[in-house]
């Protein structure tokens, strides 16, 4: 027989939930994961058979780095240009055409790890998983609180989430540029989806029994040249490390009847890959101290 805890996974995944099916790596189309396997042609690690996530509790294992089905490596390594773009299609079961990503109030992250030599050699068991996040979205209260839409009820919050913007506005489509300041060589681009929707309580519902942050990490093997001359090592974060069980907790939902009115993005901050940071500090400066004597 099943263990209550193994019950209450299965209908935690019963709900709405995906897999990144498509990726655009530099203008060039690739398949993406299938439910449970991996497809000839594509970049995209495997997810798990019911497209679920990787609950709270096991932020601190591997499943983090690449999923619960992304530890073993794909047969494409896509070639990108550092400077160009990824875009990735959540496939779902919401939407006006019923397979955009099913879920709205969460945030989008975006992280680089290094494969150490050929991605197809990556174990995500390999303690030197080491990440470092180079773009990010949650609740953007610049934006007006949106309607109803195509979700089965209105997302919380005074602004506009990530993940609503993907789908409501994007076609569940995500885009995020390989910073130009790459070093050449092999990576994974660990893109992830944050959904908060059962953060409140951590015990779960009814309809999710397992509570908590549903963390949704998808691996892209990437082969990133053409860099323009100018490399910029940023600080790693083992992957393992980016997240802590003691901050699942996160009501989404109070103060009501709007919802939080600010978010904390968790994991390390966007690193700054520009390569002229001291240069730009430099020329603030002078800029300042030339404002500064025109008008005294």
């Amino acid at each position: 027989m099943l263990s209550k805890l193994a019950l209450a996974s299965l209908a935690a995944y019963a709900s709405a939930h995906g897999i990144v099916s498509q990726v655009m790596v530099g203008g060039q189309w690739y398949n993406g994961a299938n439910y449970g396997s991996t497809n000839d042609n594509s970049p995209v690690r495997g997810f798990p058979y019911d497209g679920g996530y990787v609950p709270y509790y096991n932020v601190n294992t591997d499943d983090i780095v690449c999923g619960a089905n992304g530890h073993g490596s794909v047969p494409v390594t896509a070639t990108v240009n550092a400077g160009d773009d990824v875009k990735l299609r959540w496939h779902g079961d919401r939407g006006p055409t019923g397979d955009y990503w099913g879920h709205y109030e969460g945030s989008v992250m975006d992280y680089l790890m290094r494969c150490d030599g050929d991605c197809s050699n990556f174990q995500t068991s390999y303690g030197n998983a080491r990440v470092y996040k180079i773009w990010e979205a949650g609740l953007d209260t610049s934006q007006p609180r949106p309607d109803q839409g195509f979700w089965p009820s209105r997302p919380q919050g005074d602004g506009l989430w990530a993940m609503d913007d993907m789908s409501r506005n994007w076609g569940s489509w995500h885009t995020v540029t390989i910073p130009a300041t790459t070093a050449p060589g092999q990576y994974m681009l660990r893109h992830e989806l944050l959904a908060l929707q059962a953060a409140s309580n951590l015990a779960g519902t009814a309809e999710t029994p397992i509570g908590g942050p549903q963390y949704y990490p998808a691996c892209v093997q990437l082969n990133v040249v053409n860099n323009s001359g100018n490399v910029v090592y940023p600080p790693e974060t083992p992957v393992r490390e980016i997240y802590s069980t003691g901050d699942a907790q996160v009501n989404i939902y109070t103060p009501a009847p709007n919802g939080i009115e600010h978010f904390d993005i968790p994991g390390p901050n966007v690193v700054n890959t520009s390569p002229y940071k001291r240069s730009a500090r430099r020329a603030d400066r002078h800029a300042r101290r030339e404002a500064f004597g025109k008008t005294h």
